[in-house]
């Protein structure tokens, strides 16, 4: 058996391995597993993409802790529910309900921050074909390859990871990284709720209000999501 008909057969059953993978059901255990991967990543390609175009180093986190944003991993957990079992589809049809979906999705992560926190952290108002600045047709574009490239690609590989991880440990990281994560997120949404009552001059009213003020300040805030508009302050 020569070297490249060796390495081919090894690529055969990794495929292989990856396709059955990624057929087993769904299970809460997996789909938290892609919902931190995707998270990880997620905050990862936004701040390479960032100094890349930009040539800043910034947090693209959306919590005050751990390089993870949420709306990467939800949105991984949404592909995940609507194109499971679907690699068979054709692609123009897995762009195209990516495209709606994603887009339907950045629109109410949008409204949902600005309804809770009084701050939009992304604007597409200076881009073409935008709807309230919340997405644009290009974003819509993006989320229809990153279904594409998620059905054919990440979920099989990401499940033939998850189901190499050994079961004991696996759990036990899953244990961990929910209950630092739930932390952190509770912490970001209070630190950000208590930026917004300051905005609106609403004074500190017990010990956990003055905590927030003391450990989160605005300008704290600002560092950590420096893309962070607040809504009184931005020239619609």
């Amino acid at each position: 058996m020569t070297r490249e008909t060796a390495a081919e057969g090894a690529e055969n059953r990794a495929r292989e391995e990856a396709r059955a993978a990624a057929a087993e059901p769904l299970t809460v255990y997996r789909v938290f597993w892609l919902f931190l991967i995707a998270g990880i990543m997620g905050d990862f390609i936004e701040v390479v993409f960032w100094l890349i175009t930009r040539g800043e180093l910034i947090s693209r986190s959306s919590l005050v802790y751990g390089p993870f944003s949420l709306v990467w991993g939800l949105g991984a957990v949404l592909l995940t529910l609507a194109f499971h079992r679907m690699d068979d589809q054709g692609a123009a049809r897995i762009v195209m309900t990516g495209a709606v979906l994603g887009g339907a999705y950045e629109y109410i992560c949008s409204w949902v921050q600005e309804m809770l926190f009084g701050a939009c952290f992304w604007d597409y108002r200076h881009l073409p074909f935008n709807l309230s600045g919340r997405v644009n047709l290009v974003f819509c574009l993006f989320w229809g390859l990153a279904a594409l490239i998620w059905v054919r690609l990440l979920f099989p590989a990401l499940c033939m990871f998850i189901s190499r991880v050994p079961r004991q440990r696996g759990r036990q990281m899953v244990r961990a990284a929910a209950l630092f994560l739930a932390c952190s997120t509770a912490l970001s949404a209070a630190a950000l709720c208590r930026m917004d009552q300051r905005r609106r001059a609403v004074p500190a009213s017990g010990t956990v209000t003055r905590f927030l003020d003391e450990a989160y300040p605005d300008q704290w805030l600002k560092e950590r999501y420096p893309n962070m508009g607040i809504l009184d302050e931005i020239d619609w």
